[in-house]
């Protein structure tokens, strides 16, 4: 019995969290707000994340930080990822977000941006396993609900950090890891090693989520028929294309393989329209508009008349005239 068979029958669950789909978003920082989230339901997702939050911010109750994550009223179930390399703080900020709802507390042992790995924390924890293992420990006394970590295979100094790391994570009590297998220092380039994802499947007993270089369903199937992962997860693949995640699950065999269609150019068009309409009614015009040009540019990409017209997209500021330009490429 291949993966995906044996996952279709099993089902997808993260210690007492059932999943409907082993198609999974990933926590995208600067994208993965409540409109992304609502978007990727829509294609077929059912536990979304928000994007990586400042477990520094919440334990210190920064308006801001709270204010990012904008899921109050949202549907069940929610990931949060937190990130920091303080331990008390993590511990408080996975306590805080327990108690008010969060379904999953996930720990970022993966963002490579250099701000982030100069603050010790992201990728650059994988430097330190023995602090990472104290850092579980501590969320894993914070919380009952379950705690998951996305790594990245290693950094320059231990590129096999995350297989040496993952049968201790699992004995400090983590439920599930995903993993994206480029190092630290490889950020997105280069191509993604799913081979080692397979490696770390068969050194802990909990679910892997495989994660990297999805960019269609086929994409992730053969992730999970090569590495024997138990669900996948779609970051930058699906910005611009959350048609992505209805064709993994149509090419996983959760759902006819005739929903898996690629949109056409005014499918596309209709769906842009929509998202900036989304963004404009949840954080007004100005700022609505500011945070969807890089998603905007995204859903065009396909668009040839639009790719040359790059430059006026990004100089346009009211929704109206946004929308014009739009329907202007759909009807040239």
């Amino acid at each position: 019995m291949n993966p995906v068979q044996k996952t279709r029958e099993t089902g997808f669950v993260i210690r007492n969290l059932s999943l409907r789909t082993r198609v999974v978003p990933a926590p995208l920082a600067g994208f993965s707000d409540r409109v992304f989230r609502d978007i990727a339901r829509a294609f077929g997702c059912h536990l979304v994340f928000t994007e990586m939050i400042s477990a520094e911010g919440l334990a210190r109750n920064n308006r801001q930080t709270w204010n990012l994550l904008d899921t109050g009223g949202e549907e069940f179930p929610i990931g949060i990822q937190l990130f920091g390399q303080r331990e008390e703080a993590l511990a408080e900020a996975a306590r805080l977000l327990a108690d008010r709802g969060a379904a999953l507390i996930d720990l970022n042992l993966g963002c490579p941006v250099r701000k982030v790995v100069r603050s010790g924390a992201g990728a650059s924890l994988l430097e330190e396993p023995m602090r990472v293992i104290s850092i579980v420990r501590s969320l894993r006394k914070a919380v009952s609900i379950p705690l998951t970590v996305k790594m990245r295979s290693g950094t320059q100094g231990n590129p096999m950090a995350a297989i040496e790391l993952a049968p201790k994570l699992e004995q400090e009590g983590v439920d599930a890891i995903c993993l994206h297998p480029r190092t630290q220092e490889m950020a997105f380039s280069g191509l993604a090693d799913w081979n080692l994802i397979g490696e770390l499947k068969q050194c802990v007993s909990l679910p892997v989520i495989g994660n990297g270089d999805i960019r269609t369903g086929d994409d992730a199937r053969r992730m999970m028929e090569q590495t024997g992962c138990d669900a996948v997860m779609i970051g930058r693949g699906a910005i611009g294309n959350p048609w992505l995640f209805r064709q993994a699950r149509a090419a996983l065999g959760e759902i006819p393989m005739g929903m898996n269609d690629t949109p056409t150019l005014d499918e596309v068009i209709q769906h842009t329209i929509s998202h900036v309409e989304k963004m404009v009614e949840r954080k007004g015009e100005r700022k609505g508009i500011k945070e969807f040009r890089k998603h905007g540019m995204s859903y065009l990409k396909r668009c040839p008349l639009a790719r040359k017209n790059r430059a006026i997209f990004f100089e346009l500021n009211n929704l109206d005239a946004i929308k014009e330009y739009l329907t202007a490429v759909t009807n040239s």
